[in-house]
């Protein structure tokens, strides 16, 4: 009869509990499922997205790289096309800046640099990938100063960059300065480059050692040929000198 009364007490007991409980559970399991659910879907729903961007990506590789990197109009017509869903569709992915930025080198080599920065111009505004806005920045530097906007040019390689850019940025920085004549500061750009290069990009060092090396041996000739120039001019006004004396 105990043993009776204990079990309907534990029933009662488990119905208290329940009822003060029971909804709390449920909600914890049928939130614990969505969310279950959810993420299978987002991931599913991204992998989906992924897949597509890849395959209109490698749709625009094959357009570019026809006749060995020589598309014809045609296929440059549809590789521009092909970008242009890239990025309306898929402006957050990777493939969208990497085909703005291969189309902004095909106008370059074109002598298209308007076409060029806009498409880099589309990376910086649009590209969510930190090291794709780093390649076109340096890009439109290069852009801008070939079109005869220096000052912009250095504008956009100013600030702090990854060290993994920090040679490029100031390798740039010393050709725009070059251009504008500033061999000084050309020079001083080039050593820093040099002293920025990591030991994975040392394949870099020749040619930016010839640069900076061109320009301190003009520096040197300039010295020279102004301590040449300097006997020169003393003798002249030890000349003039005597002269007025007489």
């Amino acid at each position: 009869m105990a043993d009776h009364i204990t079990e309907e007490e534990q029933i009662e007991t488990l119905k208290r509990w329940w009822a003060e409980n029971g909804k709390g559970i449920v909600t914890g399991v049928v939130l614990a499922l969505a969310g279950y659910f959810g993420y299978q879907w987002w991931q599913d729903s991204e992998r989906g997205e992924a897949e597509a961007a890849s395959n209109l990506y490698q749709s625009f590789v094959q357009a570019v790289s026809a006749n060995e990197g020589q598309p014809d109009n045609k296929q440059l017509t549809t590789a521009k096309s092909v970008a242009r869903q890239l990025k309306e569709e898929f402006s957050q992915r990777i493939y969208a800046s990497q085909a703005a930025l291969r189309l902004a080198a095909i106008a370059a080599e074109d002598n298209d640099l308007e076409a060029a920065a806009k498409q880099l111009q589309w990376v910086l505004d649009n590209g969510a990938e930190p090291t794709m806005q780093l390649l076109a920045k340096r890009r439109l530097a290069a852009v801008k100063a070939a079109r005869g906007e220096p000052q912009e040019a250095l504008a956009l390689l100013e600030g702090e960059v990854p060290p993994a850019f920090a040679s490029l940025y100031a390798e740039t920085r010393g050709d725009i300065l070059l251009q504008q004549g500033d061999e000084a500061a050309a020079h001083s750009a080039y050593q820093q480059a040099l002293a920025q290069l990591l030991p994975e990009q040392a394949n870099s060092a020749r040619l930016l050692r010839m640069k900076a090396d061109s320009l301190a041996a003009a520096e040197d000739t300039e010295a020279a040929a102004d301590d040449k120039a300097e006997p020169v001019d003393a003798e002249v006004e030890v000349e003039d000198k005597e002269s007025t004396e007489q």
